[in-house]
């Protein structure tokens, strides 16, 4: 196995297969403007990722996944490092085995003309400082993502069923709630179906006036006042969920906790 290794400015272009096997490391740049960068033509299957910051700085590197082209990693480490991913049309990435995304870090996949797909088939776990963007890059696969402190931050837009999404804390914002169709829940079912200090953000109901929670199927359900769906999202564990407005914010959306309050949505229970 070779760590290719990218300096803060350079450029690669890498064909079917050259890299298999291999590992990649960003390294050296501690500005977007700096950082390395390999664009992918062709497939390939590599063993791991990596960003990590200089002591006091972050890092960055970027990857560009060719059009119609396959990149399969096997987990990606980011720490105190900023990587982009940025797919020309039906680009796929393919992230498998165990993941970190830590220490102030921040993972962001996009899509040009939101034609791509990002497969997570391995737990990618997003530590309280770290942030995971995949709004407009549907994501599809049998992984989890894992949030384990109350200010990480999780981004997602189309997601398919096979996807969970462990919230231990931290927030799981979502562009369209009728279109996650994957699990949430936390490490303690249990218990409570997300942490008591995590919150799910729905932004496309912010129209919603009321909930409808099954607690044996774990469904939730927002509706608007015309009877309209606009949220339907699978939950697994024990205890109740409340959905409350914002008003106040730049862009307003519902947010799930496990805590009721005076501004709760009406809800009704069902089993």
């Amino acid at each position: 196995m070779v760590n290719r290794i990218l300096q803060s400015g350079q450029r690669v272009f890498v064909g079917a297969n050259e890299w298999n096997g291999n590992s990649v490391s960003f390294v050296g740049a501690s500005s977007p403007s700096q950082e390395g960068f390999v664009t992918f033509n062709g497939a390939n299957t590599l063993s791991g990722m990596t960003v990590d910051g200089a002591a006091g700085a972050p890092g960055y590197g970027g990857v560009g996944i060719g059009p119609r082209v396959a990149l399969t990693v096997g987990g990606i480490t980011l720490d105190n490092g900023n990587l982009s991913v940025s797919e020309r049309p039906y680009g796929a990435l393919d992230v498998t085995g165990t993941s970190q995304i830590a220490n102030n870090s921040t993972l962001t996949m996009t899509a040009y003309g939101g034609v791509g797909t990002f497969a997570l088939n391995g737990v990618m776990s997003i530590d309280g400082s770290s942030t995971v963007n995949s709004d407009y890059v549907p994501v599809s696969g049998n992984g989890t993502f894992q949030l384990t402190g109350n200010n990480a931050l999780l981004r997602l837009g189309h997601v398919d069923a096979g996807d969970t999404v462990k919230l231990d804390g931290g927030t799981l914002s979502l562009t369209d709630g009728m279109h996650f169709l994957g699990t949430i829940t936390d490490s303690v079912p249990s218990a409570s179906a997300i942490a008591p200090t995590a919150s799910v953000h729905v932004y496309n109901a912010a129209d919603a006036v009321r909930e409808v929670f099954n607690t044996t199927t774990g469904m939730l359900d927002l509706f608007n006042a015309q009877g309209g769906e606009v949220a339907n999202l699978h939950f697994a564990g024990g205890g109740p969920l409340f959905a409350e407005k914002t008003t106040d914010q730049p862009t307003n959306y519902v947010a799930i906790t496990t805590h009721q309050s005076a501004d709760s949505l009406p809800v009704t229970f069902t089993q």
